[in-house]
C-alpha cells in the first residue's frame, strides 16, 4: 500500500512539474493548433 501511494504522488508530481515546463514553453494547444483567423 505505502508503494502505491508513493507511485500516484510521484506521478502527480511528474504531470504537473511537465505541465508547468509545457506552459512556460508556450506549448499549449490554443497556441500550437490555430491559426490567425480563429479566435479564441
Amino acid at each position: 500500500m505505502k508503494a502505491m501511494i508513493l507511485g500516484f504522488a510521484a506521478a502527480a508530481v511528474i504531470a504537473l512539474g511537465a505541465a508547468a515546463v509545457l506552459n512556460a514553453t508556450g506549448h499549449s494547444t490554443a497556441e500550437r493548433f490555430s491559426s490567425p483567423s480563429v479566435r479564441l
